[in-house]
């Protein structure tokens, strides 16, 4: 059996050579591409089925980057049938209670990746030792924790457990604010202690028989390590349920791989890591919103509940009210049934108030070939949109590019005849990433004419960014609104 070395960020070179020389193994190698927005592909190049792969990387969560690229392309092995799989990560000598407490959730961590069939190890070593004993050091195991008192479970039966108790991670602390004022009966605010580093290491609030509410998205390793910290603290200082709000759901495009491609399928892998955190007695919930992909839901274990929530339709119902006749165009042919299914129910609406014809709604799509993870072309716009007044819409924007082409096209007009072309273009998505300068070419970016694409452009706030972003151009709907009412639903507290 062939034994196959990588090496991931922040792994040492130094270690790896030792290895290399003491067992005679092969050196592998992963593609990686970073992204604009900040997300990273990967993908395999050598070949590991029927082979045991080992990978040196940096554990620990000072470096959330390194530590996720380490996870991440462990997923990716396991799931390309690697027989056996082995991390080899500088040793930790931590003995305070908060770096006790990190070593647990990262062993959780560890133990989310798929069991090849020799087996999973994670091996400590020292990397100013010349001597590495390579199978000596296990570590991986199921960590033992602390078990929630029966007690607080059994006042749950009888609607004692008081109000939920919400928490958040560092870039979502405006929706904590919002969850409260909204619901400042029913809720109660947390804090989260943490070391000098930043890192969650506990609770301000005891939230033992509590419902526990975290509001927290994926949007970098670093927020959504907190946010597993967080869910780990709390099932660990006993509460009695853990909900956690995740309204933008990181690297949600990755829902799949290309056939024979060996791709990283990262929204799998991030569905994995948060179903390794424990599960509370009344059981763990995930709120997510506006995904990419329906299917995402289904990849949650460990009897999480998903829930699937289309917030960014709610807003646009509210937009629309009053107007007689638009169109809701899609920046791609996939956003297709979406748009449909939107454009039904307006127009129920309308025809509930006796309305018909040119008062209703229809929709428009734009063609396009995505020619590589972050670049696209555009091949036509179907739909009838000449001098009329449109709204675009598309579940997310990073650079933007997407959209301006979409855009363009429907200005232009079917074959390039700007007599069919739109006049207005209101922009709508769901998450505005808007990494570097994307919201200022949206702004600036004109047609043939010169004129400006967009008159503005209305995001949710499901991403930070959006919300330091917000101005005249960009306008950002909030969602707590339609969370709290969620939340307090599936909690059943005021009811």
């Amino acid at each position: 059996m062939s034994k196959i070395l990588l090496v991931t960020t922040g792994g040492g070179e130094s270690i790896a050579s030792r290895l290399l020389a003491k067992s005679g193994i092969a050196r592998g190698e992963v593609f990686k591409e970073p992204f604009p927005d900040g997300e990273t592909y990967h993908r395999l190049v050598t070949r590991v089925a029927n082979s045991e792969a080992v990978v040196v990387g940096s554990g620990g969560f000072a470096n959330p980057d390194a530590l996720m690229e380490l996870y991440d392309v462990a997923n990716l092995l396991a799931d390309e049938g690697a027989l056996g799989l082995t991390l080899v990560v500088p040793e930790d000598g931590g003995k305070s209670k908060g770096a006790r407490f990190l070593k647990r959730v990262q062993s959780r961590l560890f133990s989310s990746v798929p069991v090849t069939p020799l087996g999973n190890r994670v091996v400590e070593v020292d990397p100013d030792c010349p001597s590495m004993p390579f199978y000596k050091s296990m570590a991986g195991k199921t960590p033992k924790t602390k078990q929630v008192a029966g007690g607080s479970a059994a006042l749950d039966l009888f609607g004692s457990r008081g109000n939920a108790v919400v928490f958040s991670t560092r870039s979502y602390g405006y929706m904590q604010d919002q969850f409260f004022a909204l619901a400042p009966d029913k809720l109660d605010c947390g804090a989260v202690l943490r070391d000098e580093n930043g890192i969650a290491k506990g609770l301000g609030q005891a939230v033992e028989g509590r419902d526990v509410v975290i509001i927290g998205g994926t949007i970098d390793h670093a927020e959504t390590f907190d946010l597993y910290l967080i869910a780990n603290a709390a099932y660990e200082a006993g509460a009695l349920s853990l909900t956690l709000v995740i309204p933008y759901f990181g690297y949600s495009t990755m829902e799949r791989g290309k056939p024979d491609a060996h791709e990283a399928v990262k929204a799998s892998y991030r569905a994995r890591l948060i179903s390794s955190i424990p599960r509370c007695p009344m059981g763990n919930r995930v709120v997510l919103c506006d995904l990419h992909s329906e299917g995402i839901p289904h990849y949650f274990g460990n009897g999480i509940r998903a829930t699937h929530l289309y917030c960014i339709k709610n807003i646009i119902m509210e937009m629309v009210k009053g107007v007689h006749g638009g169109r809701i165009c899609t920046t791609d042919a996939g956003r297709g049934k979406w748009a449909e299914s939107l454009v039904k129910d307006i127009n129920k609406l309308l025809t509930a108030q006796g309305l018909k014809g040119d008062a209703l709604w229809s929709a428009a799509f734009a063609l396009k070939d995505r020619k590589s993870g972050s670049e696209t072309e555009l091949l036509g716009v179907l739909g009838d949109v000449a001098g009329m007044d449109i709204d675009l819409f598309d579940d997310m924007i990073r650079r933007g590019s997407t959209a301006i082409d979409a855009a363009k096209g429907y200005r232009n007009g079917t074959a390039g005849n700007p007599e069919t072309g739109c006049k207005k273009i209101r922009f709508v998505a769901s998450h505005g990433i808007l990494p570097g300068n994307a919201l200022e070419r949206l702004r600036t970016s004109c047609d043939h004419k010169g004129e400006a694409l967009f008159s503005e452009v209305i995001v949710t706030d499901s991403h930070p960014n959006a919300v330091a972003l917000a101005g005249d151009f960009l306008k950002v709907k909030p969602i707590a609104p339609l969370l709290v009412a969620h939340v307090l639903q599936s909690l059943a507290i005021g009811n």
